[in-house]
């Protein structure tokens, strides 16, 4: 039997999630959900699109940097003045990526906002920003891609554990220069798995989480 991983907010550093998937040793017979957060801040947006794209074991959920990019790109009729953050200026400096801009939105676009996961007798529910909504009849997208404020209020759901990114761990240690690490609730019934690799001047990395074997692993932009 293959282990279930858990990651967040690559932003781009397509060189770390390759780094990571030899760290852990990643087979066809394990499963990657990442939560969102694959593109803007990093050098390599399409890098790590194709990567996870390509991978039948990969789970990708969508964060607010895919659903900005998406809604822009569609919506914006004159691109001219550019995008908020780097991830349309470097995909318009590339050829091959130039010409996939199209079919990369869509892919954002179908992108599921949350998941839940059994292993072994533990259940797991997963978000990019926030789980809370996923209960409740009317749900709504911001609750799961834009909640900032679920880390700081210690909030889980009952039955679940419930794992998120979107806020830098560096954040809730202070701003902390130590290598940024996995968080947890006091009760560990929330994670919080985005220690911040596109932020190296902040200790940031990219953590991985095991459901099986809440082993955590690290790999870092700095020299190891």
């Amino acid at each position: 039997m293959g282990h279930t991983y858990v990651m967040s907010d690559i932003h781009g550093m397509a060189e770390l999630l390759e780094k990571m998937l030899r760290k852990i040793a990643f087979s066809p017979a394990d499963m990657l959900y990442i939560l969102g957060d694959m593109i803007d801040r990093g050098p390599d947006p399409a890098g790590v699109i194709e990567l996870v794209a390509s991978r039948k074991n990969i789970v990708a959920l969508r964060g607010n940097h895919e659903d900005m990019f998406a809604e822009w790109y569609e919506y914006t009729e004159d691109k001219s003045e550019g995008y908020f953050y780097n991830t349309y200026e470097i995909l318009m400096s590339s050829d091959s990526a130039r010409e996939k801009i199209p079919e990369y939105v869509r892919w954002m676009k179908k992108l599921p906002l949350y998941k839940k996961v059994k292993s072994k007798d533990t259940c797991y529910v997963m978000a990019h920003a926030s789980t809370e909504g996923i209960f409740e009849i009317w749900k709504k997208k911001d609750t799961f891609l834009w909640e900032s404020g679920v880390t700081g209020s210690r909030r889980s759901l009952p039955g679940y554990i419930s794992i998120v990114g979107h806020v830098p761990t560096f954040i809730l240690r202070g701003y902390s220069k130590e290598p940024a690490e996995i968080w947890r609730s006091p009760d560990g019934r929330l994670l919080d798995v985005d220690c911040g690799a596109a932020f190296p001047e902040y200790g940031g990395r990219l953590g991985c989480f095991c459901l099986e074997t809440g082993e955590e692993f690290y790999v870092s932009a700095a020299a190891e």
